[in-house]
C-alpha cells in the first residue's frame, strides 16, 4: 500500500482499554468520531498510516477453524455490515481487554478505524485499522493574553508514532485476509501479535527473499567464521547480495554455483540450507521471485567490514564482490608472525 493519496476515513471509534490483571476495566464510546474537520482528518490519516513501511504481510490463523479467530470474525463483520461498525468496535475493545492480562501490558486508547481507498495490487480496497496509543508526551502551549505571553503545558498522544497497530485489508478473506503490523514495544510483542490478533507471516516473495538472505547471513557467521578468514566471509556476503540485487528469481542450484567456488563449501551450504528449512518448518528454497525492496532493506543487516585486533577496520563500500576479490589480498608475514591485508588502489580521496 504505497499510494496513500486516495485513502480516506469512513468511520472511527475511540475507546479506553485498561489492564485486566489490574482490573482497570474499559470505557466504550457511545458515538463514532465526527470526521468533518478536514485538518483533524489529515492528522489522523498520517498518524495511522505512516508507520507501515515494512514489506511483511501477515494473515489471521487459528489452530482448528479460521472463523474462530475473533479478530478475523469482527473484521469480516465490519466489511459486510458497516452500519454496525460501533457495535463491532466495542467487541474488539472487549477482546483486547481479555488479552491484556499481563502486568506489563499498558492501558491506553484504542482506535478502531474503517478505511476506504487503500491500494492493493493497484486495486482500491477497504481496510480495518486497529491502533493503540499507550505513551503520553508533554506539550507546551503558548498563548497571548493582555499583551503578555502565557506558557502552559498539557499531555497527549504524539502523532509521530503509533505504539501498536494493524491494518486488515479486505482481500484474500478465505486465507485470513492480508494484515500489516506495527509494534513499538518489544517487551509485550507476543501479546499484540499472537494473543490479540493471532496472525502468522504470509509466505510471499518478501518472506522467501528475507528467509534466504537470513540463511546466507547465518551461514556466513556460523560456518565461514569458524573455518575461513573474515575476508572469505565478506566475499560470500558480497556475492550473495550481488546475486539478489541482479537476479529476478532465486534458484538454489544457480545461486550455489555462482556464489561459492569450493565444492566442499557448496555441499556444506546445501546441507545447511536443508537443516535451516527443517528447523523452521518451511519448504525448500527454489524458484521464487526476488523482492527487490526486501533486498534493499536487508542490506543493512549484513556485515561488510573486517575488524582487526590491531584496532583497524577495513570497510567495503556497498556489496560489490570485485572490491574484496580484486583489490584486497590476505597473507601471512613469517617474520612478524602476523596476518596482513594488502589493499590496491589508484588514488586517495
Amino acid at each position: 500500500m504505497n499510494d496513500k493519496t486516495q485513502v480516506r476515513l469512513k468511520q472511527l471509534a475511540v475507546h479506553r482499554v485498561g489492564n485486566k490483571a489490574k482490573e482497570e476495566g474499559v470505557i466504550a464510546s457511545r458515538e463514532v468520531v465526527d470526521l468533518r474537520d478536514e485538518q483533524l482528518n489529515d492528522l489522523l490519516l498520517n498518524y495511522f498510516l505512516s508507520p507501515f513501511k515494512q514489506e511483511e504481510f501477515f494473515r489471521f490463523t487459528h489452530t482448528s477453524d479460521l472463523a474462530l479467530n475473533e479478530m478475523f470474525a469482527y473484521s469480516a463483520l465490519i466489511f459486510s455490515e458497516p452500519a454496525k461498525f460501533l457495535d463491532y468496535s466495542v467487541h474488539i475493545l472487549n477482546h483486547l481487554y481479555e488479552q491484556s492480562d499481563h502486568p506489563k501490558v499498558k492501558s491506553g486508547e484504542l482506535y478502531v478505524v474503517h478505511f476506504a481507498g487503500c491500494r492493493m495490487d493497484d486495486e482500491p480496497v477497504e481496510a480495518v485499522g486497529i491502533f493503540k496509543s499507550e505513551n503520553k508526551d508533554a506539550f507546551l502551549t503558548i498563548q497571548d493574553s493582555d499583551e503578555d505571553i502565557q506558557v502552559n503545558y498539557h499531555t497527549g498522544v504524539n502523532l509521530k508514532s503509533v505504539d501498536k497497530g494493524c491494518m486488515i485489508f479486505n482481500v484474500e478473506a478465505e486465507d485470513g485476509f492480508r494484515v500489516k503490523l506495527v509494534d513499538a514495544n518489544s517487551t509485550d510483542a507476543v501479546f499484540w501479535k499472537e494473543d490479540f490478533l493471532n496472525v502468522t507471516e504470509l509466505k510471499d516473495t518478501n518472506f522467501n527473499t528475507k528467509t534466504v538472505l537470513n540463511l546466507c547471513k547465518d551461514f556466513s557467521e556460523e560456518v565461514f567464521a569458524q573455518t575461513e578468514s573474515k575476508k572469505a566471509q565478506v566475499d560470500f556476503i558480497s556475492r550473495s547480495v550481488d546475486y539478489f540485487s541482479k537476479s529476478e528469481t532465486f534458484d538454489l542450484e544457480e545461486f550455489t554455483s555462482s556464489v561459492i567456488d569450493e565444492p566442499e563449501t557448496k555441499e556444506r551450504f546445501k546441507n545447511y540450507s536443508q537443516a535451516f528449512a527443517e528447523e523452521r518448518d518451511i519448504e525448500g528454497f527454489t524458484d521464487f521471485a526476488i523482492n527487490k525492496n526486501t533486498v534493499r532493506n536487508m542490506k543493512r543487516k549484513f556485515r561488510n567490514f573486517i575488524k582487526l585486533d590491531t584496532q583497524i577496520e577495513i570497510k567495503f563500500s556497498g556489496y560489490n564482490p570485485e572490491q574484496s576479490e580484486q583489490y584486497v589480498e590476505r597473507g601471512f608475514d613469517k617474520e612478524r608472525g602476523m596476518h596482513f591485508y594488502k589493499v590496491f588502489f589508484h588514488s586517495e580521496s
